[in-house]
């Protein structure tokens, strides 16, 4: 078995994936073009060392996970299983014309334990989000705005344990920072197939941390299938969440148009209001947005550029446009990832019985 990594040698492999969002508008293109002003060696060799970094990073979660897995469960007499570890490192900037100027950078860590009994898998998260607010949580816009930049937290999850028809996650774990913050989370999903085109999910989540209180969060998802190849999919989604730090709750309704046109290109839509039940108990946001999702190299670097136009009470409902631009970077050996897949999700049946 490898040794494990040093941490010179990973902060270098860290920082060197980073500095490729600076440059990958270089490198998208990996062939060679005939532009007389380009030179096809260089471009050819900043394509190749590009690949290599990846390769070196990617192999080293997996090493990383394959060494924690066998450490902490593997028998002598088990023979090796598929580790599906992955690194997923974001960065995203927001503008708005009545806002500000907003980046958010974000490190997700899931280590797979193929050898832990019950699906157990170990999460490490830079900046959970378990307390940003329903809008940023259910238009995927959340940028770390209630939870303080900095507080990664571990966590052990118990995945796809089912109960009767619902399938459930459960996560222990803490804030990996002084003073230590225990949590716990809980989420519950049901599937139903109600006619040919749609299907319906209903989510509960519940949350809570020691220093921030109890969370709940409930969401019922309609989904119609707008063609046979899924490729175009329809999605409502009525929500509510209570925090306690906040004592309130919060309410959304939401459709969304998913247009997935190639296995490069993703195009989503999207529109609706939230509310919320504080002292005003009135509208908080009325939007709409597009998003254009492209993977622009191999299957591991995603860009995506969200306009919208928003009318949010804190502005007294005046017009705010505004963009996002995100970039998505994924490092995993035996992880499929397809970043621009809309799925409508499968019914969840009993488990079985032995």
């Amino acid at each position: 078995m490898k040794p494990l990594f040093s941490f010179k040698t990973c902060y270098k492999q860290l920082c060197l994936p980073i500095f490729l969002f600076s440059i990958i508008p270089s490198i998208s293109q990996a062939e060679p073009v005939s532009d007389t002003s380009t030179d096809p060696d260089n471009q050819s060799s900043m394509a190749d060392w590009v690949d290599d970094s990846h390769q070196s990073l990617t192999d080293t979660v997996h090493d990383i996970g394959e060494y924690l897995d066998e450490s902490l469960a593997k028998d002598e007499d088990e023979g090796a299983l598929t580790n599906r570890s992955y690194l997923r490192i974001r960065n995203r900037l927001a503008y708005s014309y009545r806002g500000k100027l907003d980046n958010d950078f974000k490190v997700y860590f899931k280590l797979d334990l193929p050898h832990v009994k019950r699906d157990w898998k170990l999460i490490i998260d830079s900046e959970p989000g378990d307390f940003d607010s329903l809008e940023n949580k259910q238009r995927g816009i959340a940028t770390g705005n209630k939870t303080t930049s900095g507080d990664t937290v571990g966590a052990f999850r118990l995945q796809d344990a089912h109960f009767g028809n619902w399938n459930s996650d459960f996560d222990i774990g803490i804030k990996l920072k002084l003073p230590l913050d225990p949590f716990t989370k809980m989420r519950f999903t049901r599937v139903d197939p109600i006619s040919e085109n749609w299907t319906t999910q209903l989510e509960q989540q519940v949350f809570y941390y020691h220093s921030k209180g109890l969370g709940y969060l409930s969401a019922l998802s309609g989904y119609y299938a707008i063609n046979p190849e899924h490729s175009k999919i329809f999605k409502t989604t009525t929500s509510a969440q209570y925090l306690k730090e906040d004592d309130k709750w919060e309410l959304l309704q939401q459709f969304e148009l998913f247009h997935r046109y190639d296995d490069k290109n993703l195009f989503e839509y999207s529109t609706g209001i939230s509310a919320d039940t504080g002292e005003n108990k009135e509208v908080t946001n009325y939007w709409v947005s597009a998003k254009w999702n492209k993977r622009i190299y191999k299957h591991w670097l995603y860009l995506g550029v969200r306009p919208q136009l928003e009318f949010p009470r804190e502005y007294n409902y005046h017009a705010n446009p505004g963009v996002m631009i995100e970039l998505e970077m994924f490092f995993s050996k035996k992880r499929k990832i397809d970043r621009l897949g809309r799925y409508i999700p499968k019914p969840t049946l009993p488990e079985p019985q032995d």
